[in-house]
């Protein structure tokens, strides 16, 4: 009776482990605003990020290698393969011109002039600081109480970024949410683009500072807390009675000023 009880509790623990769910809230350092959260739960991550056009997200499935961007104002989703995504931004940052593409051009369409000429200029720049590596410095910080390593990159513009990357073992996540983290960092760094050098620091990065457009636009956040609390199904899955739209169409929208 009492190795059966112990079993049992070993496999619960397990079971609670592997199963285990995680939200990590990132804030502007300043203000203390919510910028952003990333949720995990088994093989699916969703990032939601505030100021997202019609309250979008996206959700990424590693089981089923699918991108589902999902837009409850216009009650749309648009799904495409990790494969489809990496050839479309490939096609996009390896162009002469990257703000030149079809594509974006769809996207930036609906801006004001002024947001889309600065939009613009951001692409060309970010296509350009794809060749500058974040170099690891001697100094480190605590974040939200978890240690981390300052890498920094600076622009032939005079733009600096800095990025604090903890390791994944001081994040206390569950195993199974540490590795979804991870293979969503590789995919980022096989897909290339401008989140390129941030996806190569080694280790999750809990706090950002930067600018761009030679220091036209600069930004900052940081991680403020994790939360293990067990997670909806219904965050991840495609919401009922939405519309199903093309990727096309879903670039646009988000072109949109709604």
């Amino acid at each position: 009776m009492i190795k059966k009880t112990l079993t049992a509790l070993v496999l619960a623990a397990l079971s609670g482990a592997v199963q285990a769910d995680a939200s990590l809230n990132f804030v502007d350092p300043a203000s203390g605003a919510w910028q952003s959260r990333i949720s995990v739960a088994g093989d699916r991550l969703r990032v939601d990020a505030a100021g997202a056009v019609g309250g979008s997200y996206v959700v990424l499935d590693l089981r089923t290698r699918t991108l589902t961007q999902i837009d409850p104002a216009a009650r749309a989703t648009s799904s495409s393969s990790i494969e489809q995504v990496q050839t479309l931004v490939r096609s996009i940052t390896q162009a002469a011109d990257p703000a030149s593409q079809p594509l974006l051009q769809l996207a930036l369409e609906n801006l004001p002039d002024a947001q889309r000429t600065q939009a613009e200029s951001l692409l060309r720049q970010s296509q350009r600081d794809e060749v500058i590596p974040y170099a690891a410095t001697d100094r480190h910080d605590q974040v939200a109480g978890y240690p981390c390593t300052i890498y920094r990159q600076q622009s032939d513009t005079g733009d600096r970024r800095e990025v604090c990357a903890a390791a994944y073992g001081d994040l206390k996540l569950a195993p199974g949410d540490t590795r979804t983290l991870q293979t969503a960092l590789g995919l980022l760094r096989d897909t290339g683009g401008p989140w390129l050098r941030v996806a190569e620091v080694p280790g999750l990065p809990i706090r950002y500072a930067g600018s761009y457009g030679g220091q036209a636009y600069a930004g900052s956040g940081q991680l403020q807390s994790i939360s293990h609390a067990a997670l909806p199904v219904a965050n991840f899955d495609d919401p009922p009675g939405y519309r199903i739209i093309s990727l096309f169409d879903m670039l646009s929208l988000m072109g949109e000023a709604r």
